[in-house]
């Protein structure tokens, strides 16, 4: 096994929108403070960054004194800015975001200016040596309002973004990919889904190459997915991957009708229906066909007959069972996603781990302060770092190398 085929500990990141900032001073002081107290807790000296930067601390860096300071920060704080997280464009954590979290979608002019800031900043914060970097992006948009108009105009302004990506390479040498990212109930949720939209763009755009996917194994497991059949599927039909997040849903085991346990286990289940975001469920119907609810709550009024329920709520890495034995996270499809790793030398995502919802978790289960949040943090890259070793794939810094969508 090649040094390029495994990851330092150094390179197992996490992304930052779990620490809210909502201009260029916050993110700043995120990095000075949570970044480098997760990388002081792990004990490294330099740590790859999944970082959130919002759209209005991307527009404050088009200052040349302001992008020379943050380039500098970087540097000081140990941060190696490999990947992007571009999804959130503003607010992440005031009020209810729920379904606003896909907006600006790619029909939005917003969403392509927004992304160009990124690829900009990316561009010039990469470590040297390292040619490509890459940012993940909202699945096009939310399928409950999408049209075949608002399909028309992003794919439009996906072309201006790979056409802008190609002369950004031709003019600096570094590549930035952006990785669109499959979450439940939007335009691109299922490997099917995503295989048609990458071979329909390798037809249409002679830039293609700038274009990726973002694998979040959370998602990928709230749709009944096996995550490592899914990756094979995409590498077969030469889908690129440029990242995976380590992500962990949750699963909820119902007792049969009439047992004396299934509504504690429903009861305790509505302590994860919070206000904040959207947390999509799914089940499958006698005839294995997948059953939505857009939030939680919706589905606790309307499982009656099912056993199973998967959900999108990114419980930490670690998580087995939560509260309730009924209740678990979806390590299955972590382990597959390891194992295709394990068995596919050549494929180099970027991994970040991102559980951005440590604040809205039931009480019982919530940090109770800034430092047991970063130590959970730190333990969740820990857990990484072990599944890595376990299977070979944890390598020593000597052995280095980055990442490359694939």
């Amino acid at each position: 096994m090649s040094a390029a085929s495994g990851w330092t500990a150094a390179q197992v990141g996490y992304c930052s929108n779990v620490h809210p900032t909502r201009d260029l001073a916050g993110l700043s002081a995120s990095i000075a403070q949570h970044f480098q107290g997760v990388r002081s807790l792990r004990g490294l000296l330099e740590q790859d960054s999944g970082l959130w930067i919002c759209a209005r601390a991307a527009e404050q860096l088009r200052d040349a004194s302001a992008r020379a300071h943050f380039l500098k920060l970087l540097h000081t704080s140990g941060v190696r800015l490999t990947s992007l997280n571009g999804f959130p464009y503003g607010e992440f954590h005031q009020g209810a975001v729920k379904a606003e979290v896909y907006l600006p979608d790619w029909a939005d002019p917003q969403r392509l200016g927004y992304s160009l800031d990124l690829a900009r900043i990316l561009a010039d914060a990469l470590p040297p040596g390292c040619r490509q970097g890459v940012i993940s992006s909202v699945p096009l948009g939310y399928a409950a309002t999408w049209t075949p108009a608002l399909q028309r105009r992003a794919e439009e302004h996906l072309n201006r973004l790979t056409a802008a990506l190609a002369d950004l390479h031709r003019e600096t040498g570094k590549k930035i990919v952006f990785c669109l990212e499959m979450e439940p109930d939007c335009v691109l949720e299922t490997t099917e889904q995503s295989i048609a939209f990458f071979q329909q763009r390798r037809v249409t755009d002679p830039n293609h190459a700038y274009l990726a996917l973002c694998f979040d194994v959370c998602h990928q497991a709230v749709m009944f997915e096996d995550c490592y059949q899914s990756l094979d599927r995409l590498r077969q039909a030469r889908v690129p991957v440029g990242k995976i997040q380590l992500s962990n849903a949750m699963i909820c085991r119902l007792p049969s009708q009439g047992d004396a346990q299934r509504q504690p286990v429903l009861d305790t289940l509505a302590t994860f229906a919070e206000a904040v975001y959207l947390h999509q469920v799914k089940a499958l119907d006698a005839q294995g066909r997948v059953v939505a609810w857009p939030d939680l709550p919706a589905a606790l009024a309307g499982c009656d007959r099912f056993r199973e329920l998967r959900i999108h709520f990114h419980v930490p890495l670690f998580s087995e069972h939560l509260l309730l034995p009924e209740l678990s996270g979806s390590q299955v499809a972590l382990a597959q996603t390891f194992d295709y790793l394990a068995g596919h030398p050549e494929f180099r995502p970027v991994l970040e781990v991102e559980t951005y919802s440590w604040g809205v978790l039931p009480a019982e289960l919530r940090p109770a302060s800034e430092q047991a949040q970063l130590a959970g943090i730190a333990a969740e890259l820990t857990w990484v770092e072990t599944q890595l070793r376990q299977r070979n794939l944890l390598r020593s810094p000597v052995q280095e190398a980055y990442a490359h969508a694939l």
